[in-house]
């Protein structure tokens, strides 16, 4: 079969049905084309003959090779060509100046988009509802290259009925338009809403602005999907329960409807949404490898290390194994009690030392904050 069939009968399928050792095995079949499809690239092709690497002999998904994520920072890794590229995505440029750049041809964009709908449909359901977006137009009208913020946002738009920006842009500072929100508070209060923005913009520029001026929405059918900045948000201990306990009630609705996801730049239409049970789900045409410090070696449950995000969707850059600068808690495999199948885990913290990478953290490193 081709491999875009192959592809395409694991992303359109509903997610979290498939057992791990059976989901391993679909993925290794995929991903080892695709390893032999990524030598065109020089780069690629280098590092695996300096590490002697032979791709018939790989028999498990932790023995794929992975990229580290400062990587693309550092090489061109397309393996496509040029002329088939659609869109540039790019990660934030912190400390070294670089931003990543991710390569995007048609196909690797449409998959990507067809495993966000496929993920978020399992937490959302189908339906379409008025998506608030707490964060300003402009991140989304750059067609061509692309941040991670505007990204995350076209994603979710998949989901809107209707779309509201509610932030403005005031000398370099974001600033709640709150016409606009009492607008559309009052236009969907008792309908089911979507609100998606970057965590730490949320925390800082939309929660801490109406605590402050004593203001309480009510939305109580919402849901709040939300990533992106921990690190800062850590960094003022302000732990998730008081970030999901201050929301909720700003917002005048349940704990359990503030959403927090995982993901990356580098790996765009892999999230890894909380359940009700507060873990983070791997989808099933994606995988992590928690891995530990030292070894390397894959971790047991209740261990943590380092995270790999491993995925099927790229075929313009090598998506395949990325390890991230992120530490993780792998917490368990096929039994969450919310009844989704694979791996579950806990995000915890960046490694220390690393470049704060995130959209997210790099507006908190941008702006003082009070």
């Amino acid at each position: 079969m081709e491999i875009k069939h192959l592809i395409d009968d694991i992303v359109l399928n509903d997610q979290f049905r498939v057992f791990q050792n059976e989901k391993e095995k679909a993925l290794l079949e995929i991903i080892k084309i695709q390893l032999e499809k990524n030598l065109v690239n020089e780069n690629i092709n280098s590092m695996y003959k300096k590490f002697d690497i032979d791709i018939s002999n790989i028999s498990n998904l932790v023995d794929v090779p992975f990229i580290p994520v400062n990587m693309f920072k550092k090489f061109e890794l397309l393996t496509c060509k040029k002329d088939n590229i659609t869109r540039v995505l790019n990660s934030s440029a912190t400390t070294t100046g670089i931003p990543s750049k991710i390569y995007l041809d048609r196909t690797t964009s449409i998959h990507q988009s067809q495993a966000l709908i496929a993920t978020l449909t399992s937490f959302l359901g189908r339906n379409r509802r008025p998506l608030l977006i707490l964060d300003t137009e402009s991140v989304n009208k750059n067609k061509g290259n692309l941040s991670a913020r505007g990204a995350a946002i076209r994603g979710v738009s998949n989901f809107a009925s209707s779309i509201t920006y509610i932030m403005d842009e005031k000398n370099g500072s974001l600033e709640i338009n709150k016409l606009k929100l009492k607008e559309f508070e009052k236009k969907n209060k008792d309908k089911e809403i979507l609100v998606y923005g970057f965590t730490y913009i949320i925390w800082s520029k939309f929660i801490r602005a109406l605590e402050k001026d004593n203001i309480k929405l009510s939305l109580p059918n919402m849901k709040l999907l939300h990533s992106g900045g921990w690190k800062k948000l850590v960094s003022e201990k302000v732990e998730k329960e008081e970030f999901n306990r201050r929301c909720a009630r700003v917002f005048g609705t349940k704990k359990e409807n503030i959403m927090d996801f995982y993901g990356m730049v580098e790996q765009v239409g892999v999230v890894f949404v909380d359940c009700e049970c507060g873990y983070k789900h791997v989808p099933d045409f994606a995988d992590i490898i928690i891995r530990d410090f030292n070894t390397m070696e894959e971790v047991n449950p209740g261990e943590t290390g380092m995270i790999e995000v491993m995925s099927i969707l790229g075929s313009s850059y090598p998506a395949q194994a990325i390890l991230t600068e992120d530490v993780g808690e792998l917490v368990g495999i096929d039994d969450c009690k919310c009844g989704r199948r694979g791996k579950y885990f806990k995000f915890k913290s960046r490694v220390e030392k690393s470049e704060i990478r995130g959209c997210g953290d790099t507006f908190a490193e941008r702006e003082n904050f009070t």
